[in-house]
């Protein structure tokens, strides 16, 4: 399938930011001030909204006959990040958060500086894009804010151990069916500072960029978090 390169400060690259500003105003300012029960509701069809999205995106690959096990499967890092952030809507499990901050902040920043759409540039693949990847971003953010989530000391290492363990399986996958998720086979055409060379040369910049973002991460919430007293408890806790 044909990928989709969106240019840098057009007018679609720009409507993925605005999708971010309006999401990350309506999570951070207007959810917070309502009442827990309709909060807690919110949260729910924000979850059943991120599923239909990826629904539609589906259903809409099977009736043009481009759905495909190389292409079609949920197992990019923004996807994978994506169906945390459901699960973390509906059930507020610390777990989950913790690597949906880790990954879903910085994969999903990167994939609105320098967009990439895998499965082609038809308006539904844009919308879901810039819907899927603007949550990602805002949910731990919601959480770390609003529901105080703090971030452990430890949480860097655990993500990053498990990162690895994830790229693995996903890695021999790809080398089964043919695919590319994550990226792992080759490296994204977008023009990115961290993607260098064909593989597995590019992976070396994938490690720098992990370390980078996950201990920029680490560091600016881990210090929030002290500072503010949210509990970076690893419990489930429902409301």
């Amino acid at each position: 399938m044909e990928h989709h390169l969106v240019p840098f400060a057009s007018l679609e690259w720009i409507s993925g930011w605005f999708t971010l500003a309006s999401i990350g105003i309506f999570a951070l300012v207007f959810l917070p001030k309502l009442e827990v029960r309709t909060q807690r509701n919110v949260e729910r069809v924000w979850a059943f909204a991120l599923l239909v999205s990826t629904a539609i995106e589906h259903l809409y690959m099977f009736s043009a006959g481009t759905w495909s096990t190389e292409w079609s499967l949920p197992l990019q890092m923004c996807s994978l990040s994506g169906l945390l952030a459901v699960y973390t809507l509906l059930s507020h499990n610390r777990t989950t958060y913790i690597f949906l901050l880790f990954w879903g902040v910085s994969g999903g920043l990167h994939s609105l500086l320098t967009p990439e759409m895998t499965l082609g540039s038809h308006a539904i693949y844009s919308i879901t894009y810039y819907f899927w990847h603007a949550s990602i971003i805002m949910v731990p953010i919601y959480f770390f804010k609003a529901r105080r989530f703090g971030l452990s000391k430890r949480s860097f290492f655990k993500v990053w151990g498990w990162t690895h363990a994830v790229w693995i399986v996903v890695g021999l996958f790809d080398w089964g069916v043919g695919a590319n998720y994550m990226y792992i086979l080759e490296p994204p055409k977008v023009d990115n500072p961290f993607v260098m060379g064909g593989f597995p040369y590019h992976l070396i910049g994938f490690e720098f960029a992990g370390i980078l973002h996950f201990g920029l991460t680490a560091l600016i919430f881990g210090s929030l978090s002290r500072r503010f007293n949210h509990n970076a408890s690893s419990e489930k806790v429902l409301t």
